[in-house]
Order: structure tokens, then sequence, then C-alpha cells
């Protein structure tokens, strides 16, 4: 590898390192020195009567700060002694026709002070400085494409955001810039899943590569990049809140990418186990568990931790597909006899079951987060919703007619996607409760070829959608809107 390779690819590791744990290497004497020769106060006056105070800057031309960001914080807030101030304010209240002096503290920021109104420091929040890319440098002039598609959905976006209930029948999604278009190939997108924090976006592929987007709607920047020679990604997930990737396929292996140190590991604990045949595989991070089915339709939970293998779980029937029930102990899986398991992850053993006679050879299955739905899908295309207390099927959805092998639920249960990776455009998203499709996606000019993968955001603000031709489309919802 060329030394300016090696550079490149240093670079890249620091940034990916830098945007998800923050960078231990900032210069915060150089952060302090421009902000406190940009921050300078030229004159604070203080007034009895409606102890208004005034601060004038000495600058050219104010920004505006896009937003402010506490994780940016390089400097100590300041500490107001309550005590004096209300002493002050009796003063003030028998005092009123005398200004009072203004008593002024001054604290050290990196080495340089600076004075302040300690009135001021308790009515106004000290603005913190911010970097220099969370700035608009001129409102009129420099206007990115995000600024651009917000502003023409900022009126419908305001109004939805006014009513706490998702509206039915129309979804507004805006299409952004693909995720993966500056690193696009031919090959099947096996996998997508969003970082906790729903900044980076990972992406596997049928060509046995791992890609790390950071996924902004712009620059859609490429992060990472590994290959594994021996494993065809068939399911890649983070774990450990983020920290590490687990990469899974049809082999007797798996791999592990560690965010914070860079390092793959390869995990061969569990060659004993008939694992050439993967079918379904989910994560729990409250639970520290991954769970995958084999090809004998066994559950096989692993730590999250020591990625050593934890125990069996079978089924009287071969489970197809598993899903944990978010913030429970719970994990559920169902298979071709159509019945839903309920199975108690810390003890290890099933504590429920129920079933769909009408509805054979489920394929999959997703649980929502406020622990009211099930949802499965089936060869036939059939997706049926569950009422998870009741054990009894709500809504039978029969707008794919092709296998229903995707599903999931959103972070608020207001919305499940639905898809068949057989059949084009065979996507669906479904509004709860009232069990509707949403009519306006996908519309005639929306062309999403075979699905193969999707996920949605914890925030639900973005959805990412893999194809069979190696596109990942990123977009925005616009009710969920806060980026």
């Amino acid at each position: 590898m060329s030394k300016k390779n090696s550079n490149v690819l240093k670079n890249r590791n620091n940034e990916l390192t830098s945007l998800l744990f923050g960078s231990p290497f900032k210069n915060k004497t150089k952060t302090t020195r421009s902000f406190s020769e940009r921050v300078k106060t030229k004159q604070i006056t203080s007034d009895n009567n409606n102890e208004n105070s005034k601060i004038n800057i000495k600058s050219n031309k104010q920004l505006t700060p896009a937003w402010f960001d506490e994780d940016d914080d390089d400097f100590n807030d300041f500490n107001n002694d309550d005590q004096s101030l209300n002493n002050q304010e009796k003063t003030n209240e028998e005092n009123s026709t005398t200004k009072t002096k203004t008593k002024k503290k001054t604290q050290t920021l990196k080495g340089e002070k600076i004075t302040i109104n300690q009135n001021l420091a308790k009515t106004n929040e000290i603005k913190k400085p911010q970097r220099k890319w969370a700035k608009i440098k001129n409102k009129d002039k420099t206007k990115t494409n995000q600024d651009l598609l917000a502003n023409q959905t900022s009126t419908s976006s305001s109004l939805l955001r006014l009513s706490k209930k998702l509206p039915k029948k129309m979804i507004s999604l805006t299409k952004l810039k693909d995720l993966n278009w500056q690193s696009k190939n031919t090959s099947v997108i096996t996998s997508v899943d969003f970082h906790p924090g729903g900044e980076i976006c990972s992406v596997g592929s049928s060509d046995r590569t791992l890609r790390l987007f950071q996924c902004d709607g712009v620059k859609n920047t490429m992060l990472k990049k590994i290959t594994f020679s021996d494993l065809p990604i068939k399911e890649s997930k983070f774990c450990l809140n983020g920290e590490q990737i687990i990469c899974a396929g049809d082999r007797q292996h798996m791999y592990i990418y560690d965010l914070r140190s860079d390092n793959v590991s390869k995990i061969t604990q569990l060659m004993n186990k008939k694992i050439d045949q993967l079918k379904s595989f989910c994560v729990s991070d409250p639970l520290k568990l991954i769970c995958l089915v084999d090809v004998s339709g066994s559950i096989l939970m692993i730590d999250q931790r020591s990625k050593q293998w934890v125990k069996d779980l079978v089924p009287p029937m071969p489970a197809e597909a598993i899903s944990f029930v978010p913030n429970t102990n719970k994990l559920i899986s169902t298979g071709k006899s159509g019945e839903i398991l309920v199975w108690d992850a810390r003890n290890r053993q099933c504590i429920d079951k129920f079933e769909d006679i009408g509805v054979m050879n489920s394929t999959s299955i997703a649980a929502s987060g406020n622990l009211k739905y099930y949802a499965t899908g089936s060869t036939s295309g059939v997706v049926t919703v569950w009422n998870a207390k009741k054990r009894e099927p709500l809504k039978s959805l029969m707008n794919l007619t092709t296998n229903s092998n995707l599903l999931q639920f959103n972070h608020d249960s207001q919305m499940l996607m639905m898809a068949s990776s057989e059949k084009k455009n065979a996507l669906r998203f479904v509004h709860i409760p009232s069990f509707t499709v949403f009519s306006n996606f996908p519309d005639p000019q929306t062309y999403v070829n075979k699905v193969t993968s999707f996920n949605i955001s914890n925030d639900s603000t973005k959805i990412v959608i893999g194809n069979n031709a190696g596109n990942v489309y990123l977009y925005r919802n616009v009710y969920y809107q806060k980026w």
C-alpha cells in the first residue's frame, strides 16, 4: 500500500472514530483562542428598572449558528452564585431609585479571562462555540441541497408535526441522494442497518464487502470499506450500543468489526454448529444477546460480549424467523406451521404460543416498540398484524402477492414497513392502528426494483432501502423530520 493510500485510510478511520465517539486529539487551545478573539465584550450595561443587559459584540457580521451541540462543549459552563443573586435582588427592591453596582465575576476560559455580567449569566444561557461546519455562512448565498429540500416541505412538515398522530392515507417522503452513489456496484445489497445515533449506516452486500456511510443526505461520505474473503454477507447488525458490527452469512463463522479500535476479528467458536445456511438473525443490546436460526430451525443464542455460544432454543416446529420484542426479555419466533412462539430470553424457555389457522409458511416476524403488535409475513405475501396481549389477529394485509420476507415497525409503532424480495416495487408502508396502506408510495415515478433489505432509523427520520441492483436509496420522513 502506498504512503498516500495509507494516509487516506488513516484519515477515514480517524474521521469515523471522531464522528461516533469524539476525537481525543482536539486542539482545545486553538478552539478557545479563536472563540475568545471572536467574542470580545465591548460594553455591558445594567438597568435596575427592567433588569435588561446589553452586550455589544465587536464583529463585522454576527453569524447565526445552525445548532448547538453539547458534545462540542470545549469549555466549562459558568456557575452562578444563587445566594449572591438573591441578595442583589433584595437590594434592588429596597432601593429602586438607585442603580446597584453589578457584581461581576471573572472566570478563566482555557487560560484567558472573560468578564461577564452576573445578571446576564442568570437570565441568558451563554452561547457555546460551534464548529465551523455547524455554522451557516450566508443564508442567502450558501444553501445546501438538504436546505433546499427542507424549504420545499417546510410548510407541510410543520403542519404535520402539530399532530401527535401520524396522518393516514398519504406518507410524506423526500428522496435524498443515494447512500452509495460514490461507490455503487451491481452486487445485491443483503443488509442495511442504522447506527443507534442515526448518523452512520452499514451496508452489507453479496460481494463480501461491508461499507459504512455517513448518511447526511448531501455527500453521504463512505467512511469505511471492509472485504471478507470467505464470508458472503447475509446479515450485518450494530451491537454493543453501536460500538461493534457483527457480520454473518452461510458459513460456520462470523466476523466482528470494532469501530472504536478499527479491528476485525473472526468468530470460530461455533464450528460445531450447522449455520452454513443462515435463516434469520437479530440482536438485543439490553440483553447483550445475538440470536440466529440455523439450517435445522434451532435458535442459537450467543453472548454479545464474549461471543460464546450460550444455549440452543428448540421449537416444536423448525423456526424460520425470529425477532426480539423491544425493551423486554422476550424473543418471538415463527415458522412453517404459522404459529408464534414467545420465549423468555433470560430463562431460555417458551412462555406462550398462538397461531393463525388461516396462515401457513411464515417467513418473517416483527414486534412493535409499544408492545401492542406482532406482525408475520408468509410465502403467499399475506402479512398478519396481531394483538400481542389478546393473542389474536387484527388485520390481514393482502397488498403483497409474493413472499413477504421483510418486516419492520418504526420506533413509535405508528408505521409498519413490509416488502417482498421476489417482485419489483413490492414495498409498502402501513399506517398503524388503522392498518391501511399509504397509497402514494411507491408512486408511478418511484422505482426501487427488487427490495432486498431496508431499515428505519431509531427516530424514524430516515429510511434506507437496498435492492438487487446494488442501489441503496435514502429517504427522509417529513413527519418525523429533525434534521
